[in-house]
């Protein structure tokens, strides 16, 4: 389990992202929900900001890595843990609720995954979510030319107005600074994301990849890393 707690040791950005969508959650008047959905729960970072503020009958909280199952048992009782890829997974049904913090990024259909999410709340649920958009990373992105294929806000707003009504959304660029870039990369292996898909690093890779970050990004707090937080809340249009 060390690389749980090395996580939540350095996911600094990612906690400060679940707590700003369960602060906004807190606007809406219920406090406890009787079936709610955790897409992509990771260490439990939102999952445990959620039980510090509100109630559950019943909590499924899915992640395609099995190990975290054990992290959620410690944080309540009535957590059932939902494994496997959400994409290819029949959802519940009746929720309430459907939260989820940095995952859907990760998802190959977005457009058809919304039309799952729309088909499992209620018609009075809430979808409440954080992914990121193309300011992610860019830094990555411009010394390496590769990264993930973020959807921009606006793209967002348009996939998701197609069926729901979007109640709140914000976005914001978080930027850290690291010593130097390969501080950049240990943070990244910390915090489970590989940034640079596919990427099998060489020595001389790596030395290019540090002198070209540093000549582009280097200032006198350090290289930075940029973050681009996109958040939504929104109910299932009738």
């Amino acid at each position: 389990m060390k690389s749980i707690e090395t996580y939540r040791k350095h996911a600094i950005v990612q906690e400060a992202i679940a707590s700003r969508l369960m602060n906004e959650l807190l606007r809406h008047p219920v406090r406890k929900f009787s079936k709610v959905l955790e897409i992509g729960c990771g260490p439990a970072v939102l999952t445990e900001k959620f039980f510090q503020q509100f109630g559950a009958d019943l909590y499924y909280a899915n992640d395609i890595v099995e190990e975290y199952s054990n992290v959620l048992t410690s944080i309540h009782p009535d957590i059932k843990f939902f494994g496997g890829d959400i994409e290819s997974m029949d959802l519940p049904d009746s929720l309430d609720l459907i939260i989820s913090s940095s995952t859907f990024q990760w998802f190959n259909n977005l457009d058809g995954f919304l039309l799952k999410i729309h088909k499992a709340l209620k018609p009075e649920g809430l979808l409440v979510f954080s992914t990121f958009g193309p300011d992610n990373y860019r830094e990555i992105r411009e010394v390496n030319g590769k990264g993930l294929n973020y959807l921009s806000f606006g793209k967002h707003e348009k996939l998701l107005s197609e069926k729901f009504e979007i109640l709140w959304s914000d976005r914001e660029i978080i930027t850290r600074f690291f010593s130097n870039p390969l501080g950049v990369l240990t943070h990244m292996k910390q915090t489970g994301v590989n940034g640079i898909p596919g990427k099998a690093w060489t020595k001389s890779d790596l030395k290019k990849f540090e002198e070209d970050y540093q000549d582009l990004f280097g200032t006198d707090l350090g290289v930075p890393l940029t973050y681009q937080p996109l958040y939504f809340i929104a109910k299932p249009k009738k």
